[in-house]
């Protein structure tokens, strides 16, 4: 699909509007596609929650364009792409519905575009207690973002925040929030998100560490050393979970610990079960999961400094969604946290 997409990408003149081709490709993928607009007079007015850059009423014209072109040339090889296998189940469940389902319960609800909660909301309607949301704006880490009122979902007077963290330790929350503190995200109920400095944390523990390297091979032999030090206690490998933004980084990061001798399981091909092998895997294979001990690999520096200059709304758009990622990564730790910093 991404080579049938840039095939028509570069004819389209988009590009001359923004020269990150990934951001075309989220702008068809998760705004077009994700909230399954039809009609250009839909997407000439959209707010387009979450994204940054504006877009003039001509620039989204050929924005439109070229998802008419892209859509036509998949049409023609009889192919679908993901957002259109959700558009054509929501069809499916309007034209023949499944009557089954007395509830339907999402856990992480901001990562799911509108028509997936449109499509899971057409199982059970409107019935009392049939739909039930979890989400957090402030752990985003796709593109995109929508309102529930988009997705012609109401909750007003039947929404609860949840006020207690039983996973992380107050030093760990602590350290997590002062690193994105003053980024802007989107609240799925629409606007803009805060932290709730209500929230109680009932555990304590030790304090998080930032660890700064002028190196890739000084940053790893530290991680090894960590990961040495944190499984000579109570932990075991297997409560312990290595994360890191990229694939290329967790490659990296496995290699190292296979040199040191210490076994480890990618969380591509984690199934669930106990194993005393670390987990290592990138942040958006990680979300959902927690471990005892969690060690953020490779860090950029950048990401840690909130008052570094991005030029260009896209840019800023991107690093907003690289820091909320680094924010979730920290938070899947319950006991203790290692930061590794690395160019």
């Amino acid at each position: 699909m991404r080579v049938r997409f840039s095939q028509h990408l570069g004819t389209s003149g988009l590009l001359d509007i923004d020269a990150n081709d990934r951001y075309w490709d989220d702008e068809i993928h998760a705004v077009i596609k994700g909230r399954g607009l039809r009609r250009f007079e839909e997407y000439a007015t959209l707010s387009r929650s979450g994204r940054r850059r504006r877009l003039s009423v001509d620039q989204r014209k050929v924005v439109w364009d070229f998802f008419i072109t892209y859509s036509r040339a998949l049409s023609a090889e009889g192919i679908c792409d993901f957002p259109d296998i959700i558009r054509l189940a929501e069809a499916s469940l309007r034209a023949n519905p499944i009557v089954e389902f007395s509830a339907v319960v999402i856990d992480e609800a901001q990562d799911l575009t509108c028509m997936m909660v449109r499509m899971l909301h057409t199982l059970v309607g409107d019935k009392a207690d049939g739909l039930n949301l979890i989400g957090d704006g402030q752990q985003t880490i796709y593109p995109g973002g929508f309102t529930l009122s988009e997705a012609n979902i109401s909750i007003s007077g039947r929404g609860v925040v949840m006020t207690t963290n039983y996973r992380n330790t107050a030093e760990i929350v602590d350290f997590a929030t002062s690193l994105v503190t003053g980024d802007e995200f989107i609240d799925i109920e629409g606007g803009a998100g805060t932290p709730d400095a209500t929230t109680a944390v009932i555990r304590r523990g030790g304090q998080p560490t930032i660890a700064r390297f002028s190196s890739k091979t000084a940053h790893d032999a530290s991680l090894v050393s960590h990961i040495r030090s944190v499984s000579r206690g109570h932990v075991g490998l297997g409560d312990i979970g290595v994360l890191a933004m990229t694939n290329w980084q967790v490659t990296d990061v496995v290699k190292a610990l296979t040199a040191a001798g210490i076994p480890s399981i990618n969380l591509d091909k984690y199934n669930g079960r106990p194993t005393d092998a670390v987990k290592v895997g990138t942040v958006h294979r990680a979300k959902g999961l927690e471990f005892k001990q969690v060690l953020v690999a490779r860090t950029s520096p950048q990401l840690l400094d909130s008052s570094t200059v991005v030029n260009g709304d896209a840019a800023r758009e991107r690093r907003d969604l690289d820091r909320r990622a680094l924010y979730v990564a920290m938070t899947r730790a319950r006991d203790g946290l290692w930061v590794g910093v690395a160019p």
